[in-house]
This record gives structure tokens, sequence and C-alpha cells, in this order.
């Protein structure tokens, strides 16, 4: 970044890792879903799952966030600090509300269970779509480049939550 004061910087590399924490919490969403949905299990165990594996992944960020800034800058540990880096990897926390809410209401028997998990997938396949569109939108000029930044950003997160799944059956 030409001509940018090292806090502006500073402040780019936490919104583009806020924006990085949001994409993998909904594929990370996705892919723990797809698994409830196919075994045909209850919204409450996914939901419960989803939250606690979520809040886990979490701060498994936050903190190894921490230490590989400690490794490569040293310096003593400050609880603004970890503040920070919890903020900084929320997005990996509410990119889990939508699907959640989806399964809160199968949960309460709003909606059957099968219809909650596909509507919580489904959620969590839409903020795909929408962070590809946002990506193609400042990144390119043609108005068709948002839709395909999209579908590729879709395609590409159900390749991986392909694959997460296919390693949680190996089990």
């Amino acid at each position: 970044m030409t001509g940018s004061s090292p806090s502006s910087a500073g402040q780019d590399r936490d919104r583009a890792n806020r924006y990085a924490a949001a994409v993998y919490g909904s594929i990370v969403s996705a892919a723990l879903i797809a698994p409830f949905r196919e075994e045909h299990a209850s919204s409450e165990t996914a939901a419960l799952v989803l939250i606690s594996t979520m809040a886990v992944f979490w701060a498994a960020h936050v903190w190894s966030g921490i230490m590989g800034e400690r490794l490569h800058h040293g310096g003593a540990l400050e609880v603004e600090h970890i503040r920070a880096r919890g903020r900084e990897q929320l997005p990996l926390l509410e990119a889990t509300l939508g699907p959640v809410i989806a399964l809160l209401l199968g949960w309460i028997g709003a909606i059957s269970d099968e219809t909650a998990a596909t509507l919580a997938l489904a959620v969590c396949l839409a903020e795909l779509f929408a962070w590809g569109v946002a990506v193609g939108w400042r990144a390119y000029a043609h108005w068709w480049a948002p839709l395909l930044a999209g579908a590729v950003n879709l395609t590409l997160g159900g390749i991986l939550i392909s694959l997460e799944v296919a390693v949680f059956q190996l089990h």
C-alpha cells in the first residue's frame, strides 16, 4: 500500500481479516450442518453443536493470531490486544447467526428438522455467494463480474464444504 500510514495499513489488515473470518465461518458452518442434515439429526442437536463448535473455532483463531503476532513481533500479552483480536474474529461467529436462526425454527417446531437443516445450509451458501458478489463489485468494472465472482466463490466454497463433509464421514 503506497502512501498509507502504519495505522491505516493495520486497519486494512484488520478489515481483511474480518472478511476472511466471515467467509471461513460460512464454510465451516455449512460443513457442520451438512452431515446433521444427512443424518436427520434434531435441530436442537445441530444448533448446539454449531454454536459450541464455532465458539471453539473463534477462540482458537483469536489465540493462534495472538501467539503468531507475539512470536513475530514479541511483546507482552495485553488485555486490549486480546479484545482487538476477539473483535477481529467476531465475524466467524456472526456468520453462524443466520444458520442458527434457521435451526432454532426447527428446534421450536415452527418447521421440520429437515427443513431447518436445509434452510440453514441454504443460508450458508447464500452468504458465500454474497461475499463473492461483494468481491466482484469491489474488484471489477464489468456489471456481470460480481455475479461471476459470487458463482465462483459459491462453487469453491461448495467444494471445500464437500471435502470437509467427506472427512467427517470417514469416521
